[in-house]
Order: structure tokens, then sequence, then C-alpha cells
């Protein structure tokens, strides 16, 4: 079978600059926001077996389940999230929980995006092991992740997890009608353009705004301008107000309606 391989030298960075405050409580408690992911299945799988040179065979167990990417900074390179509550199962069904766990995820770059998770997991009720993907090209457009990690860096016999997952606005696997408010910002983190889907759940005034970190108002991209109920989708061009480019950094993408008020964030790069 192919043989793993993993980087061993990255390109140079050219430093991603994301200015950011937490200077108050209230912008410091609004970085804890969880966004709920779900597991893509398959191809989420753990696998266990010869990952190369080796010629044993491998042992692919598909995993279902969940967990939340809560962003918690960015220094010079890297926007940085935590891994909280990953929870996952060997088959579809309820009460089969056979993976618990928490870890790291960041992505940053130059040209291309690049990206690293490392996951501390409790299998099947056995001590805790450590996987580490190492920083790898971002294979699938963030918000969504497709990365696999090892726990001997792919390395003759090893045990892979292979985590394919969405947030669960975009995994569509319930079936159920979506929630009213912000469906996603794409892609995220953006350069030039974002596009902004949301839902609202009944006519009325909706205004959409672009804020910094610390509440300031940076563009008003819809303001209190009646709107038809159902899916929507506006633009931002990573713009100010006065028209010239915003600098690269991590800002909040504000949604308010009748129904409600709601935001997430938006990383734009330079």
């Amino acid at each position: 079978m192919p043989t793993r391989t993993v980087p061993s030298r990255l390109p140079r960075f050219v430093c991603l600059v994301l200015s950011i405050s937490l200077g108050t409580s209230a912008s410091t408690s609004r970085l804890t926001i969880a966004n709920p992911y779900a597991l893509v299945t398959p191809p989420s799988a753990l696998e266990v077996g010869c990952q190369g040179p080796c010629a044993c065979p491998i042992v692919s167990i598909p995993t279902y389940g969940s967990f939340e990417l809560i962003y918690t900074g960015s220094d010079p390179l890297f926007a940085n999230y935590d891994v909280k509550h990953y929870i996952a199962s060997f088959n579809n069904g309820p009460g089969a929980v056979s993976i618990l766990g928490s870890g790291k995820y960041r992505i940053g770059g130059e040209f291309a995006l690049v990206q690293q998770l490392t996951l501390d997991l409790e299998i099947q009720g056995q001590p805790l092991q450590h996987f580490d993907s190492g920083v790898v090209v971002v294979g699938a457009p963030f918000p969504a992740m497709n990365i696999e990690c090892a726990v001997h860096g792919f390395a003759c016999f090893d045990s892979v997890l292979i985590v394919n997952a969405k947030p669960v606005d975009l995994a569509g696997g319930s079936g159920t009608t979506r929630r009213a408010g912000l469906q996603g910002v794409w892609p995220n983190p953006f350069t030039d353009l974002a596009r902004i889907a949301f839902i609202v759940d009944q006519p009325g005034a909706v205004t959409l705004s672009i804020l910094d970190l610390t509440g300031r108002s940076v563009r008003t991209l819809r303001a209190g301008a009646g709107m038809n109920s159902g899916p929507q989708t506006l633009l931002w061009d990573g713009r100010r107000e006065d028209g010239r480019a915003a600098p690269a950094g991590v800002y909040w993408v504000r949604l308010q309606w009748a129904g409600g008020v709601d935001q997430r964030s938006v990383i734009k790069l330079e």
C-alpha cells in the first residue's frame, strides 16, 4: 500500500500578523464560543497497523462522533484553537462511546495554509495516547477539517486517527431544519472575499456588521434593511467602512434580526 509521507521541513513562513486585543473581560469571554463539529463518516476512522515501510495489514475502523472547536488566540504564525469534548464511537448507535479526549488545533501559513492537530485520547478505557499530525498542508477549506494524526509519527506499526469533520451547520447529517442565525463564513481564514451565509426565520429589519475584537464597528454590510425570511448570503470584501483594506486579524460577524442576535469569528489574512 502507499507509504505515508510527513513533511520534514517547511518553507519559511511569512508572518501572519493578527491584531488581537484582549484588554477587557468582555472581549475575552467572547473568544470562548464553542463551535460544534461532527465527524464525516466515512472517511473518519481509526487505523491500526503498518504505515510503511512495513508490510503488515492495516485494520480500519470507522468512527462516528463530534467535538467542539474553541478559538483561543493567535500568534505571529497561527490561529490557535482548543479541541474539547472529542467523543467518538465505532458504530452509529447510541451508548457505544469508545474514544474520549481533547486537544489542540492550529492553522496558518504563507502561500499555502498549513495545520496541526494534537489529541490526547482514551480509546476503549485504555491509558491516554497522544496523537499528533505534525505540521501538514491543509486538506480541506477551513472551517472544514481533514487531517490525520498518529501516535508514533506514521512509522511502521502505528495507530492513526483520520479526522474529517465539518461544523454542525455544514455537516447536514441530522436532516432537521437548520436554526436561524449565522450558518457559516467561507472561506475562513480568507484573503480577499468572505461569503457570509445566514437564515432569517421571520421577515423584518436585518443588520449585518463586521466588528473588531473590542466590539468597534469595522464595516456594516446591511443596516436595518427589511428582509424576507429564509436563507440569505452577503459578501465582505475585507474592507472597512472608508474603503480601505482592513488589517489582517480576527473579526466578529454580527447578525441582528427580529428573531435575535448571533455572531461568529472570521480570520482575515494579509
